[in-house]
């Protein structure tokens, strides 16, 4: 009995800690996203609120370094006063906890100015627990790595290459990707078959922007549709944010989220779906599985 009872212990102690982790996780995200707001409030005089007495920004880029709360302030309401509309965004990429009381957060952050490109870094920053609140100690910000080419940044996408199928509904979709020359682009065509027959087809080119720094992609359909989409990567899924002119002359919506299952399966699902301004139902996600594992003969880019 008293070996059931540690154990019993034990494992509501596990759970009390589960809860607890979860809820820090919680507070540590609320904190970076209430600093965001505040930044793009232009509330300079909050910011110093969410750092500690002798916090650290450093920007890698410029080798320039900030130390304490009041000089990182002073930075801040300058910026926000020779910048005016300048607007913040940042991803969480991972979050972790160092001790109880310390936790490491690394994602990416969006600044975007008038009449200028978005500009994106990374960065790194550790937040510590003071007195009820998660404060930031230090952040580094960082420029991200530009590929060596398109083929470099496409290469997480060679996943794809290959036939795949998804017959879920009333008619079979039919989709290859393949590699244009030199990986340059990923080429995706498609085949909407119903028991009438085929009903649409389609192709989709996916490329690197250079310019932009993101994915992009076109789309050309045999029902006189058209669209462009931007992708961005999220852990596993792939969101495709997407504009489409349709054959009507209707202009169509949506952000579309591919999440990898394994080598032979993803899932697609359209979100945020809007026809000509009226949002449209959310539909479920659709399961797309790998028509055949046959050896390939294009050669994928390195990884």
């Amino acid at each position: 009995m008293k070996v059931l009872a540690v154990a019993a212990i034990f494992f509501v102690a596990s759970m009390v800690a589960s809860a607890q982790g979860r809820a820090d996780e919680a507070e540590v995200r609320k904190t970076l996203e209430q600093y965001v707001d505040a930044f793009n409030q232009n509330h300079s005089d909050m910011i110093a609120e969410f750092w500690t007495k002798n916090a650290v920004h450093t920007d890698r880029e410029t080798g320039q370094r900030t130390e304490g709360r009041a000089a990182i302030q002073a930075d801040a309401a300058e910026v926000l006063k020779e910048q005016s509309g300048l607007k913040i965004s940042a991803t969480i990429d991972r979050l972790r906890f160092i001790t109880p009381d310390v936790a490491s957060v690394e994602g990416e952050t969006t600044l975007v100015l008038t009449n200028t490109d978005p500009i994106v870094s990374s960065y790194s920053a550790i937040l510590v627990h003071q007195g009820d609140k998660w404060l930031l100690d230090s952040i580094e910000e960082m420029p991200l790595p530009k590929p060596a080419s398109s083929a470099d940044v496409l290469a997480e996408l060679a996943w794809l290459i290959g036939e795949w199928v998804d017959d879920s509904g009333d008619a079979k979709v039919a989709t290859t990707f393949r590699w244009t020359a030199n990986n340059a682009f990923l080429l995706r065509s498609f085949d909407v078959t119903t028991e009438e027959g085929i009903a649409m087809t389609g192709t989709q080119i996916i490329g690197w922007d250079p310019i932009g720094q993101k994915i992009r992609s076109w789309s050309f359909n045999s029902d006189g549709s058209f669209g462009e989409s931007t992708w961005e990567k999220n852990g596993d899924s792939w969101m495709s944010k997407s504009v489409n002119t349709l054959a009507n002359g209707e202009v169509a919506s949506g952000t579309y989220i591919m999440e990898r299952l394994d080598d032979d399966s993803f899932t697609v699902q359209l979100v945020g779906h809007e026809i000509g301004g009226q949002p449209q139902p959310t539909g479920s996600a659709v399961k797309i599985v790998r028509a055949a594992r046959q050896p390939s003969t294009e050669a994928a880019p390195k990884q």
